[in-house]
């Protein structure tokens, strides 16, 4: 029995479980450290998730549009989920207020990433015009701790996150040009059917420029005489230099069968012509409807009266009978001597126009319709207006542009030929005072464009120009410049050095807004021609 006794002394067994006994007050607390880490660390990664993809949808909605910010907020706090393009929870939070990641958004208009403050890197604006970042951050939650608590340790940890989104814009497949908006939402609904004049942009004065993606003039003129760029290009690019844009309007004229040279070419800066309308491509090629108010004129005739009478028209027919319009229309095209009337431009354009700066270039929308009809077509005015759904009254150009497309097996006949009667010269003979020589005049119009053309389904009416309308009151030269959309101008008449039917020279281009660019099959003019891709700042 005592050595039983003096055994149980010695035995050692067992003497580990004093030393866990003692150490686990610590063993818990680290373990419940590294637990409940974990769980503050996952729930730091689920806001900060949260908070990136919000800020990335949020973004995505930056297109300048008067609604920009309220759309960016419904996209990630809408209750809806029409609206929302993300919706965020939290599965780590367990402070008893839901599953739903609550969140804050403030707009920038600049934010400078190389201050390390968020906050102040960012330039705050609430103009949905304006706003290009946006900073988001949630609200805090809370992760309430398992085991560290019974260590007397933490009992919870808060977590918050934040981050930023900007826009990055291109544009694509669109003509190079770049129009100085005279209002932030420019075009709005109210500027479609408005005539506009595009002046180049020299020091302070016009209100256009070219896009220069590395190819300089040459490559903004081959892209007007084709469908424009070719694939997307950042909208970091730069206007050209102020200078000639002769070769800019020679390449637009082509679209109304305009040429320079009189042989269906167009030249560039160089001596180098390219052919102004290439069957394989397209490039260069007319639109169909190319009616205008440019004529070819043919040679005069002359009838000789014995009194100051003007011959009647029946004369003047008589001595041109022998004078027939070319069919190819080749020739050196020039504003008519007797109507040949074209699209007129708004009646403000002739020097009536409220406004200054660029605003000044931008008309009325009111135009002289029923002089048009009368030259062109006498008593179809309720044809056209039924066509377009709309009063007469009410009809833009390009209504009756698309009216005379669609009906050109009837409408736009080729050649136009008119015959007018000039004044008389000074009597002849001078010894017989009694004896005039009066001018008959002879001009052909080309309403259907006689140059072949390959006809391009996935393409837009030559005559529709998709440009873009940027905010660049202080451009001036070779600079950046802050776009805000693609909008459509329909091209109405020939740029040329000209007084009739309003003032303008061979580099100015006259047009009517159409509206928002689209594309040729429809879909949204703003994502197909400006491309908007939202980027994490930070």
């Amino acid at each position: 029995m005592g050595r039983s006794v003096r055994d149980f002394y010695k035995d050692t067994k067992g003497a580990v479980a004093a030393t866990v006994a003692l150490s686990l007050v610590a063993l818990i607390g680290v373990g419940g450290i590294a637990f409940d880490y974990a769980r503050l660390a996952g729930l730091d990664t689920e806001l900060q998730g949260a908070a990136d993809q919000a800020a990335l949808a949020a973004a995505s909605q930056l297109d300048r549009q008067s609604d920009a910010i309220t759309r960016a907020d419904k996209s990630i706090q809408s209750a809806t989920n029409t609206d929302r393009l993300a919706a965020n929870f939290t599965r780590f939070a367990n402070d008893s207020k839901g599953s739903t990641v609550n969140l804050t958004t403030v707009y920038c208009s600049a934010f400078d990433d190389s201050k390390a403050d968020s906050a102040a890197p960012c330039t705050v604006t609430t103009d949905p015009t304006k706003a290009q970042f946006v900073v988001v951050t949630t609200a805090a939650r809370v992760a309430n701790y398992a085991l560290t608590p019974i260590v007397a340790a933490f009992s919870s940890g808060n977590v918050t996150a934040k981050a930023v989104a900007g826009v990055q814009s291109s544009v694509c497949d669109i003509a190079p040009l770049v129009v100085c908006a005279p209002t932030p939402d420019f075009p709005t609904s109210a500027d479609i059917g408005k005539g506009i004049v595009l002046k180049p942009l020299q020091g302070t004065s016009g209100n256009y420029g070219l896009l220069d993606f590395g190819a300089g003039l040459n490559g903004a003129f081959d892209a007007l005489l084709g469908f424009g760029l070719n694939g997307c290009q950042a909208t970091s690019a730069t206007v050209t230099e102020p200078g000639t844009k002769t070769p800019v309007t020679d390449a637009l004229n082509t679209r109304l069968d305009v040429y320079n040279n009189k042989n269906n070419k167009v030249c560039g800066s160089g001596s180098t012509c390219t052919p102004a309308c290439d069957t394989a491509t397209g490039n260069g090629c007319p639109a169909a409807n190319a009616r205008k108010d440019m004529i070819l004129r043919l040679a005069d005739k002359t009838i000789n009266t014995p009194t100051n009478v003007s011959p009647t028209q029946a004369q003047a027919n008589t001595a041109a009978a022998s004078l027939t319009c070319p069919a190819d229309g080749v020739g050196a095209l020039e504003v008519p001597v007797a109507p040949v009337v074209g699209f007129p431009r708004d009646t403000c354009h002739y020097g009536t126009c409220a406004g200054t700066g660029f605003a000044a270039n931008v008309g009325d929308g009111a135009w002289t319709r029923q002089a048009y009809f009368t030259a062109n077509h006498v008593g179809m005015e309720s044809a056209a207006a039924t066509s377009a759904g709309k009063a007469f009254a009410s009809l833009s150009r390009y209504d009756v542009y698309k009216w005379e497309s669609t009906n050109a097996a009837t409408l736009l006949t080729t050649p136009q030929r008119t015959v007018s009667i000039a004044s008389p010269s000074t009597p002849k003979p001078k010894n017989n005072p009694t004896s005039y020589d009066w001018t008959v005049q002879t001009q052909c119009g080309y309403p259907a464009a006689p140059a072949a053309r390959t006809a391009y389904p996935k393409q837009k009416d030559r005559r529709v120009l998709p440009i873009v309308a940027a905010d660049c009151t202080a451009i001036s030269g070779k600079t950046s410049f802050d776009k805000l959309r693609a909008f459509d101008v329909f091209l109405t008449e020939p740029s040329e050095d000209r007084t009739y039917p309003g003032t303008t020279n061979g580099k100015e281009i006259y047009g009517e807004i159409v509206g928002p660019s689209s594309t040729a099959a429809g879909g949204s003019g703003f994502q197909y021609y400006s491309r908007n891709k939202p980027y994490l700042v930070r």
